[in-house]
């Protein structure tokens, strides 16, 4: 007769919550890379991940903080620094090889236009091949930044880090062009 108690104790990420197992699951039974995007206080990082013999491997990653390198003077955690990151990502995961990858925003909830679905949409028009519906983007113009344009435009707050944000809108399109003629 065992004896001990009569209850499994759930696995240690699932106890702190940070890991929800029945959705990680089939992503990684897709045998594709895994998208991981996640949003801190200051910056936007964006991964792709395959399931390796020994846990997960790390096979491109970049911040929103890259997009200094390649003159960007925005914040690094708005929508348009998202899109851009994503951006980078898809192009960087082209040049490996990678054409194709799922989303994976692990416990978050999938928020319509928000910046996780940013990130994904810039890695869409790298090229990455991403499962997706176009109703979780948002506007074009919300991913340029003209809300946050206009905003600063009404409340007479244009300055952020020494950068006007009312010039938002055309700072992200220099930065895009300048991502989409050079190679990672």
């Amino acid at each position: 007769m065992a004896k001990g108690p009569r209850y499994n104790v759930p696995m240690r990420r699932r106890r702190e919550g940070i890991t929800n197992y029945h959705q990680r699951l089939p992503l990684l039974k897709s045998g594709t890379s895994r998208m991981v995007v996640r949003i801190s206080n200051k910056y936007i990082s964006v991964q792709l991940i395959n399931l390796g013999s020994i846990g997960d491997e790390t096979v491109v990653s970049v911040s929103s903080k890259d997009l200094l390198s390649y003159g960007w003077k925005a914040p690094l955690n708005n929508l348009p620094s998202s899109y851009l990151t994503g951006f980078l990502l898809g192009k960087k995961a082209l040049s490996i090889g990678i054409k194709e990858a799922v989303l994976d925003i692990g416990l978050h909830s999938g928020t319509k236009g928000s910046k996780t679905f940013a990130a994904h949409k810039g890695a869409i028009d790298a090229g990455l091949d991403v499962p997706h519906s176009e109703v979780a983007f948002g506007s074009w113009e919300r991913i340029r930044g003209e809300h946050i344009a206009e905003f600063a435009e009404k409340t007479n707050n244009k300055l952020s880090n020494d950068f006007d944000l009312t010039t938002l809108p055309t700072h992200f399109d220099e930065i895009l062009e300048s991502l989409k003629e050079e190679s990672p």
